[in-house]
């Protein structure tokens, strides 16, 4: 689930292998590139994080965050088997 961390919307992923999370991550980039509202993404071999934020809104979030989470909530759901 998304949390609020330090004034961002942040949330973890964690999947089977490196290939799994960057498939992830490049549906990610997609729909970013889509909305055109970029997040932060780290990555560790299975391990995603990502945080979300407006900038031109001094670094708040706002509802362009939200949106862009319930999208990457769905990317995610069709990345890893449910």
């Amino acid at each position: 689930m998304w949390e609020t961390v330090d004034e961002k919307l942040h949330r973890n992923f964690e999947f089977k292998n490196f290939i799994e999370a960057f498939a992830f991550i490049s549906k990610v980039a997609l729909i970013s590139e889509r909305v055109n509202h970029h997040p932060e993404i780290r990555n560790i071999y299975n391990k995603v994080e990502i945080f979300l934020y407006t900038h031109d809104e001094e670094n708040t979030i706002t509802e362009k965050d939200r949106h862009l989470a319930e999208k990457i909530d769905q990317a995610y759901k069709t990345t890893v088997a449910v």
